[in-house]
């Protein structure tokens, strides 16, 4: 008990809640976060459009309107995620050196205010999508559906945030934490179609995004999927926070 007290400090309420407000007010001022919004908020309706004739079926505009927004925010992920320890090493020793705030803190600071970025600007670009596309087209969707649909590219979101916070927390350099993401995204589908495991991989779940929507995709499946995207994000965040903790200053 007394080596796991060691290895994780306890976190100070008042220091947490106080970056945590300092980082609200820093991602309300960026223009990356604000494009991302203004991006998610435009592109949600193009789905609406495409199927306003009724000759589209819902589960195919929605999931590839979904394959494409995850593609394009997960890049934004990741730029937040890496940038939010790799680039500011001299605020952040100043803060923690000269302060009451542990590096548990500052690091669990960042990574909540960057999931909650995510949370919010994926419910605001996907919840309008989602009420008024079934209204359109030919309603093949299920509820449970859509909404499983919506949960799992929010969730693939969250995993590529906290690759991005670990990759930068051990990089220290927001450019190579960003391409080795896309890297191993690019890759990752080549090795998990050769292990039969598609499940853990981005790409294979976008193409069964439809099969989702339209709830034909087992639950089995779709647990493996939560299971792995959830578990893969408290895993990496936890080496984040890690690493962050044995990080020189």
């Amino acid at each position: 008990m007394v080596a796991f007290t060691n290895v994780i400090p306890p976190m100070s309420m008042t220091a947490l809640r106080a970056l945590i407000n300092a980082e609200v007010v820093a991602m309300q001022r960026s223009w990356l976060v604000r494009a991302w919004v203004v991006f998610a908020l435009i592109t949600s309706l193009l789905p609406v459009l495409m199927v306003t004739d009724e000759t589209e079926y819902v589960s195919e505009v929605i999931g590839g309107w979904l394959g494409l927004y995850f593609i394009a925010s997960a890049i934004i992920a990741a730029i937040i995620g890496a940038g939010s320890t790799a680039q500011d090493t001299d605020v952040a020793a100043d803060t923690i050196l000269t302060r009451a705030v542990t590096r548990w803190d500052y690091v669990n600071a960042k990574l909540l205010t960057r999931f909650a970025c995510v949370i919010v600007v994926h419910a605001a670009a996907t919840m309008p999508l989602l009420f008024f596309a079934r209204r359109f087209g030919l309603d093949d969707a299920t509820t449970v559906g859509l909404l499983m649909a919506t949960i799992i590219t929010g969730m693939m979101l969250l995993f590529v945030t906290a690759l991005g916070v670990a990759l930068g927390t051990v990089l220290r350099n927001m450019i190579a934490a960003v391409v080795i993401i896309m890297i191993v995204f690019t890759l990752q589908g080549f090795i998990f179609d050769f292990l039969n495991m598609e499940f853990l991989s981005s790409g294979a779940v976008i193409e069964m995004l439809p099969e989702m929507i339209r709830g034909e995709l087992g639950d089995w499946q779709q647990t493996r999927i939560v299971l792995a995207f959830g578990l893969g994000t408290v895993a990496l965040s936890a080496a984040a926070s890690y690493a962050f903790d044995q990080r020189e200053f």
